[in-house]
């Protein structure tokens, strides 16, 4: 018995000096160039190599990240938008003040869909009468690219246009 109480007096004895604050902040002080070589953040991966994408590694694509299509589907009283692009969106760019109809923002609300591979984007929005313009501010791809801003005249429900890079217009197309 008097063993076992003099084992736990000497371990109280040896915490109540040497806290374990103190032995962990002076491994640190001994550590300290390997420290500070960890707290630097990854270096990006050259452009030329692949990036993993939601598992899977994916190239990097030259050239700028756009907007290749919309369809507009008209669903009772709202509207249902569907924007293809030329790479995989990074979903974390989308948000509502990204996205304008007619110069109004989308309401914050507004939930987003994204297909598997992150090409195509679906949302809803009140129904306008006639023809609309959408506007698309700061959208990046996946590996990073800033999408340039993209408006689109002249969409109405049921339609779908097109981006023509021969005539570097927006073309409608019939469904």
């Amino acid at each position: 018995m008097k063993k076992t109480i003099l084992f736990f007096a000497s371990i109280f004895l040896i915490f109540a000096f040497f806290s374990p604050e103190e032995a962990f902040a002076q491994s640190i002080s001994s550590d300290s160039s390997e420290l500070a070589a960890r707290k630097l953040p990854p270096k990006r991966p050259s452009p030329d190599r692949p990036m993993n994408f939601n598992g899977r590694r994916m190239p990097r694509r030259d050239g700028n990240f756009t907007a290749i299509g919309v369809k507009v589907d008209e669903t009772g009283d709202f509207l249902t938008i569907s924007i293809f692009f030329n790479d995989a969106l990074d979903s974390n760019s989308v948000e509502a003040h990204n996205i304008f109809i007619n110069e109004t923002q989308l309401p914050p609300k507004t939930e987003f869909l994204f297909n598997k591979n992150r090409h195509m984007l679906r949302f809803t929005a009140p129904k306008s009468d006639g023809t609309f313009t959408l506007k698309l501010v700061g959208l990046r791809s996946y590996d990073g690219k800033i999408m340039n801003p993209t408006e689109i005249k002249n969409l109405e429900a049921n339609s779908f246009c097109k981006y023509s890079r021969e005539a570097r217009t927006w073309q409608k197309s019939s469904l």
